[in-house]
């Protein structure tokens, strides 16, 4: 699977932007990572930057505990699918979600994105886990954001 960083600014308002974005695909690329390079990959990723936290993927046990080992700002996210979808998709309704043209590959999941058609015969709403891996790190952030209300400085 992609490995997956965003980069995201809040202007005061409650408006959110998606500015910057860091994609890695194995499969791509023909080689894999281990997490202490991924975990270097988002050291240089923030760079300069003053981060406040990093939401990851609660699944993702041993990256967390390397970037908690780095003493970097992690935490595990809230990783609702349906509820954080929606979520996400009121935030753009509302335009207090943005994305920088620069974040080529999330835009490009937003156009690919699917719902998996035997579950809605089913009347069950399902995505497919296709090229959906820049969108579920921007969903982990909005959802977590969301049902946390002690994260209220961006």
């Amino acid at each position: 699977n992609p490995c997956v960083f965003l980069k995201i600014g809040e202007d005061g308002k409650g408006t959110r932007y998606v500015l910057d974005e860091y994609y890695f695909s194995s499969k791509d690329k023909g080689y894999q990572k281990t997490d202490s390079q991924y975990a270097d990959d988002m050291e240089e990723f923030i760079g300069e930057d003053t981060i406040e936290r990093i939401f990851v993927d609660p699944s993702a046990a041993s990256f967390i505990a390397e970037l908690r080992q780095r003493e970097l700002p992690v935490w595990e996210a809230e990783n609702e699918v349906i509820d954080g979808i929606r979520t996400v998709a009121t935030a753009i309704a509302n335009d207090t979600l943005y994305v920088l043209k620069r974040c080529k590959n999330l835009l490009r999941e937003f156009a690919s994105y699917v719902w998996d058609p035997k579950s809605q015969k089913l009347g069950i709403d399902k995505p497919l886990k296709e090229h959906d891996h820049a969108l579920d790190a921007l969903r982990y952030f909005i959802y977590t954001i969301s049902k946390s209300p002690t994260f209220d400085v961006w």
